[in-house]
């Protein structure tokens, strides 16, 4: 026997199928929760469920493909891509469901009237609904738009014109799926008895709704469009009035005035001290890779995109982002709350601005660089890379992933790396011998050992070249051991020593500079005859006394220093003494020296990096870099 609550579901699956509403398949499939025996509050749920399905798998993919350019490094293949959008389309669609849920009952609210305007708010209150859900799903589709695209906007009208389109017909379905929801908790109320017919007229109306929402689309995306004279595109690289070969060296955690005080017993340095001396303007120094990426790219943090060592990785993706950068922070808080996300270390992925090396690299100069933060993965098209994870590699061997570029490279250094590990080993112990504090001992020691580690690497590469009687136009070297050594001694987390255990571990920093003058000596007395030019910061100190930046060059000879410059000034200065030209995006300008050319020329934008990556075939190495970045005391 057929109860009257079946009876009224069966008449109002019948009364909305009259009506029009269940012909199109979007129709039936938000409805079909009309033929369930529930009363307005469970059609609702059900009718809501169904089209949080329907947003997430229409907006799940389009959210990754925007989250994906927002947060360079995200997504770095296709399985990312895929994985990203389900995690997406799980969270649009329970949002969408329980946004129709609450618009849907809204509507029943605004609607009920015991008299004949019934019909007429009914009518009202699902195009309310419907509008609400297009307009909104629309402005974020062409604001995804602008920004996946890198600003191009109409300069490609085909692409653009296309995905306007989809975002409106995207936009246009969920708004129709929740006036169908809307409808549905209406017609139960009412057993559709009350509910206007549908019409060829609303298909019109629609059509030409989808008109109106494409030209608002199109002037949104026109009024937001970036001005940026990077989207002009790239212009040819050419190289003029080159000083080539050039060699930079970084040194990290340096302090003028200990090296003042101790300079006669540096003769190395004290020879390339003799060059003309700038002194850099303080930056925060806290965080070394975001401080060393300036440097390199010549652009604010805000510009390239590293702003801290430590990032996110989220569960089941390869890519990373970081979690202080302004969208990082608002996913990367509510991944943690779920446990979605792990730590990471930051990656060149994460890097949106071109290196000193790699604008070298895309103008036909042979370039090397060592060490330097966030270099891995190693691009294989922008000259030999031994990223920040290049001497893990080394120790751990096994295959490669992306740590060394070319391939060939570490092939070579790998039959090198005992030798090198073995006299490296022993000229840290031979500098630091054992002393009354075992601890200070064997901090000089690691980072020693590390120094002289990575100088052996850029010699080894200086020399494979030298055999193949090529040269190479660009060596860039990052040392690190003396910020490391600083901030185990000197740092607050190492503790509040007695005075005179304060003085000792002071000193025991200071006898690190004739060291390190030693292990420079083989990139500072090279007998080419080219430029050879320092750039210092102060390492992780709490307040930044700034750097110094030295070109030695054999007709500039003048000492002291000059007038502060920005950090940001570095590399303008490496690509003028290179003859290269200068974006107009970069942040500052060439620092004078005798040998720079007169005038500069100039390009619109270098464009963005890693046109091509390395294959990553080997073991990641991402828990041991953590560790080791632990163990040095970068990340907590």
């Amino acid at each position: 026997m057929v109860s009257d609550s079946d009876k009224r579901v069966d008449d109002l699956r019948q009364q909305l199928r009259s009506l029009g509403y269940l012909d199109a398949g979007v129709d039936r499939f938000v409805l079909a929760a009309a033929s369930e025996r529930r009363g307005p509050v469970g059609i609702a749920a059900r009718t809501s469920l169904r089209v949080g399905l329907l947003g997430g798998a229409l907006l799940g993919p389009a959210a990754a493909i925007g989250l994906g350019a927002r947060l360079p490094g995200l997504v770095s293949g296709l399985r990312d891509a895929i994985v990203l959008a389900l995690y997406l389309a799980v969270f649009f669609a329970v949002a969408v469901a329980i946004a129709s849920w609450v618009v849907s009952l809204a509507a029943a609210v605004f609607a009920r009237t015991p008299d004949d305007r019934f019909a007429s708010r009914s009518k009202q209150a699902s195009r309310a609904a419907a509008w609400i859900f297009t307009i909104a799903a629309l402005l974020y589709l062409t604001l995804w738009w602008r920004n996946a695209n890198a600003g191009f906007g109409w300069k490609a009208p085909l692409w653009t014109s296309f995905a306007l389109v989809v975002a409106v017909a995207i936009s246009l379905l969920l708004g129709h799926a929740v006036r169908m929801a809307t409808l549905a908790v209406l017609a139960a109320r009412t057993s559709g008895a009350v509910l206007p017919p549908v019409t060829a007229r609303s298909w019109r109306v629609a059509a030409a709704g989808g008109a109106l929402a494409f030209a608002g689309a199109s002037a949104l995306l026109m009024a937001t469009a970036s001005s940026d004279a990077g989207a002009a595109g790239l212009q040819p690289m050419t190289v003029v009035n080159s000083r080539a070969p050039i060699r930079l060296i970084a040194l990290d955690g340096f302090d003028p005035a200990t090296y003042a005080s101790l300079e006669p017993s540096l003769p190395n340095l004290q020879a390339a001290f003799r060059g003309r001396r700038f002194i850099l303007q303080s930056q925060d120094t806290s965080d070394p890779a975001r401080a060393w990426t300036t440097i390199a790219t010549g652009v604010p943090p805000d510009v390239h995109g590293v702003r801290a060592i430590e990032t996110r990785r989220v569960a089941g993706l390869r890519g990373a982002f970081a979690r202080d950068a302004r969208f990082g922070r608002l996913i990367g808080a509510a991944s943690d709350l779920v446990r979605l996300t792990q730590p990471s270390v930051v990656s060149s992925e994460q890097r949106h601005a071109k290196t000193i090396w790699e604008v070298a690299a895309d103008a036909g100069l042979r370039t090397a660089v060592i060490n330097w933060w966030a270099t891995w993965p190693a691009p294989a098209d922008t000259g030999v890379v031994v990223s920040d994870r290049g001497v893990l590699r080394l120790e751990r061997g096994g295959a490669l992933d992306a740590e060394i570029a070319p391939a060939a490279v570490y092939d070579s250094l790998r039959e090198q790396w005992p030798a090198i590990r073995t006299k490296a080993r022993h000229a840290a112990e031979n500098a630091f011998p054992d002393r009354s504090d075992p601890q200070t001992t064997a901090i000089l020691r690691r980072s020693a050992e590390l120094d002289a580690s990575i100088a052996a690497i850029a010699v080894e590469i200086n020399r494979s070249f030298a055999v193949q009687r090529q040269r190479l136009d660009l060596v860039v070297v990052y040392f690190p051991g003396l910020d490391i050594a600083q901030n185990a001694l000197l740092s607050p987390s190492a503790g509040a020593p007695s005075t005179s255990a304060m003085a000792g571990r002071v000193e025991a920093l200071r006898s690190y500079y004739p060291f390190l003058d030693g292990v420079l000596a083989p990139l500072i007395q090279s007998q080419e005859y080219h430029p050879l030019m320092i750039v210092t910061q102060p390492g992780r100190v709490q307040t930044s006394t700034g750097g110094l930046f030295v070109a030695a060059y054999t007709d500039a000879n003048a000492n002291g220093a000059s007038a502060s410059h920005s950090p940001m000034d570095v590399a303008p200065t490496v690509w003028a003494a290179l003859g290269l030209p200068l974006s107009r995006e970069l942040g500052g300008q060439p620092i004078g020296i005798t040998f720079m050319p007169s005038t500069y020329r100039y390009v619109n934008t270098y464009g963005r990096p890693f046109a091509d990556t390395a294959a990553r075939t080997g073991k990641p190495l991402d828990q041991e870099t953590i560790d080791r970045l632990r163990s040095l005391g970068y990340i907590k």
